[in-house]
């Protein structure tokens, strides 16, 4: 049989091993598919204090399969199954008790998280919920999905969904009584009923916010902080009722009448999870693992055991083999500074997951020295790189005044679309962009090179984790030294142009042009959207135009953390980038390298092994790989346009404090409200 081991922290394997023996109430399971449990098997993964890791650890608890055999105490051969506590492995050998008949017509993988199924009606039974009364859920990896979906199952006629960040609100859009809502997001809603599936500190902090006076909390499942300042004070004199909920509490009663009503609602078609489950082959599961770590935005992965792994050839390989799955071909619409480092990422891609085929610049000569350079076919026009059939997506790399109508002809000829940032040159062509990038039905994303870092990446996950505490403050520059010819010609003078002088065209100077990447890292990092912005700025002394900002000084404030960003495109000697973040017990920094400090340590953490920095053409040959995955697997892309959008709302609410002399909130921007 194959099984799924991790064999040390970060690290998996799919080994080949004996199948356990049958044994006396006990029955054999070829499994078909297996569903990951993410906040369990990611601490696992990550070695964190409390998941009591004993490598080699063999994860997995949820799975769904057919009856081979057994002793005639349970489910006849054939039957098929979900299965309680299986390790991901192709076979699995269980009592009786940890096996029950699938329904006609259910996928066995919404069956198979009969598991968190259970641990998430207990909480909701914890917390008494009422016929007709709203709920809210902080918290929505797939313990949160499935409490959301089945509470409105059960009759509450509305539910919150509140995440530290907007990644997976993608997994509200098949739920029409469903509001996704992040922390800073103040709609002054609260539920009596609140459910905390984050099983963290600040989540029960977000949750006993989200509950109405004299309301019920409910703490579900395996919390992993170590500690949570819980305001006792605040519980008492607002009459809250917090209460724990773990399905190790329940009886075996218990567990068989809640078993009984979650099997009724998947028969009755009332719930599902099946459409927030990325697809995965078995052989693939490393990949999922490094997934699990790495993508905010991913919730959870069906393992399907079913499906052979590719038997290795006994030919000799010839030089060149045609990928096993077609790449995703990119139309590259502009070919000058930016544009020709996309060409040259893409001709370092995989060749079996990206590749440039076409590209256009109304400087002709640029295209086609762009592809002269790095493969493809220059073409004439918009129009004909648009309808060739060898185009699947676009990449929009053009001054910031055309991005809107090149995204629309993009998606109006059903090509998928990479957008250079910004969004658009202001916030009102961005929001109509965003709005159609929402109801299209091609895929959309911004290109943040920055989130495919993996000194950022690592950065996130420790913040994320907890491992610097609660996050206090940011700080963070980008100081660089930019001749006064690039206004005119860019870096490379490759072409003559005004547009970065313009405000009209370009909607700003260094903020817009460069800072925008520091933002959109903060607000990553941070996992949530700043509740006012303050910023002085003043004009370029190179450039001639007054309404071009040079150097920029930033104060976003985040709830109880300050971030400080700082930028200037004339400064002598430059810089570089350098991000770190502090917390109550210790620090992370990505730049120049990942270091990791915990309070009262002598020396930092390093990142691993000493490696390179990433080179900006390798960051962005990742985000093209990562982009063109996302296209094939269905899965969300790194940055939505409306992830982009709110990173466009605080710039203009920079550039708004800058001019009025005052903070200015992004969110009343995004409601379309004055600064």
């Amino acid at each position: 049989m194959r099984q799924v081991v991790l064999p040390g922290p970060g690290s998996c394997e799919i080994v080949e091993r004996d199948e356990p023996p049958g044994e006396p109430g006990r029955i054999v399971v070829d499994i078909g598919v297996s569903v990951l449990s993410p906040g369990t098997e990611r601490a696992i993964l990550l070695d964190r204090p409390t998941a009591d890791a004993r490598y080699p650890e063999h994860p997995g608890y949820m799975a769904a399969g057919t009856v081979r055999g057994g002793d005639g105490a349970g489910p006849a051969a054939g039957t098929r199954v979900a299965v309680r506590r299986a390790r991901h492995a192709s076979v699995a050998v269980v009592p009786v008790r940890q096996v029950r008949a699938v329904p006609e017509g259910v996928p066995p993988a919404d069956a198979a998280v009969w598991q968190l199924a259970l641990t998430a009606l207990h909480g909701l039974e914890t917390g008494e919920q009422r016929a007709g009364e709203p709920v809210t859920v902080v918290g929505q990896g797939l313990l949160g999905v499935i409490t959301r979906r089945l509470a409105a199952a059960l009759g509450a006629p509305r539910v919150r969904a509140v995440a530290a960040s907007s990644a997976r609100a993608w997994t509200c859009r098949t739920e029409p009584g469903t509001a996704f809502v992040a922390p800073d997001d103040h709609d002054g809603g609260s539920t009596p009923l609140v459910v905390d599936a984050t099983d963290s500190g600040p989540g029960l902090a977000t949750a006993l916010a989200s509950a109405a006076d004299g309301g019920r909390v409910v703490l579900l499942g395996s919390p992993r902080a170590e500690r949570a300042d819980v305001p006792l004070r605040h519980l008492h004199d607002r009459g809250l009722d917090l209460r724990g909920a773990h399905v190790s509490g329940l009886s075996e009663a218990d567990e068989d009448r809640l078993g009984d009503l979650f099997f009724t609602l998947l028969e009755q078609r009332r719930f599902t999870v099946r459409d927030v489950l990325a697809d995965y082959p078995a052989h693939r599961a490393p990949e999922v693992y490094r997934r699990l770590a790495e993508d905010r935005a991913f919730v959870s992965a069906v393992l399907h055991w079913d499906t052979p792994r590719p038997a290795p050839t006994r030919l000799p390989a010839p030089a060149r083999t045609a990928p096993a799955v077609r790449p995703l071909r990119f139309g590259l619409l502009g070919c000058g500074d930016i544009g020709i480092e996309n060409a040259r990422a893409l001709a370092a891609a995989d060749s079996g997951e990206a590749e440039l085929t076409a590209c256009h610049d109304p400087v002709a000569e640029l295209a086609e020295e762009t592809a002269g350079r790095y493969g493809g076919r220059a073409e004439a026009s918009v129009a004909a790189l648009l309808a060739r059939t060898d185009v699947d997506a676009v990449i929009v790399a053009t001054p910031h005044d055309t991005h809107e109508p090149l995204f629309t002809a993009a998606l109006a000829a059903g090509r998928h679309v990479l957008l250079e940032k910004p969004v658009a040159q202001d916030l009102a062509t961005a929001r109509r962009m965003a709005e159609r990038a929402a109801t299209a039905r091609e895929r959309t994303g911004m290109l943040f090179p920055t989130r495919t870092d993996p000194r950022f990446r690592r950065a996130r996950e420790a913040i994320a984790a907890g491992e610097i505490g609660t996050p206090l403050g940011v700080a963070t520059s980008y100081l660089t030294d930019k001749p006064a010819a690039y206004f005119l010609g860019g870096i490379s003078g490759r072409v003559a142009t005004t547009w970065r002088l313009s405000k009209e065209r370009a909607g700003g100077g260094f903020l817009i042009m460069n800072l925008i990447h520091q933002i959109d890292a903060v607000r990553a990092l941070i996992g949530r959207e700043p509740d006012r912005v303050y910023a002085e700025t003043a004009p370029s002394a190179t450039a001639a135009a007054p309404g071009i900002e040079d150097v920029v000084g930033v104060v976003l404030r985040f709830g109880g953390v300050v971030a400080t960003l700082v930028g200037s495109a004339s400064a002598a000697g430059g810089g570089g980038m350098r991000t770190r973040v502090w917390g109550e017990a210790g620090e992370v920094s990505l730049t120049p390298g990942f270091t990791l400090t915990r309070r009262g340590a002598r020396h930092p953490e390093e990142g691993g092994p000493a490696e390179p920095a990433p080179s900006a053409i390798e960051l962005r040959t990742w985000a093209f790989t990562r982009f063109a995955r996302a296209v094939r697997e269905g899965a969300p892309v790194d940055v939505s346009l409306a992830d982009g959008l709110r990173t466009q709302a605080v710039v203009e609410a920079a550039y708004a404090s800058a001019r009025l002399g005052r903070a200015v909130s992004p969110a009343r921007l995004m409601e379309g409200g004055a600064a």
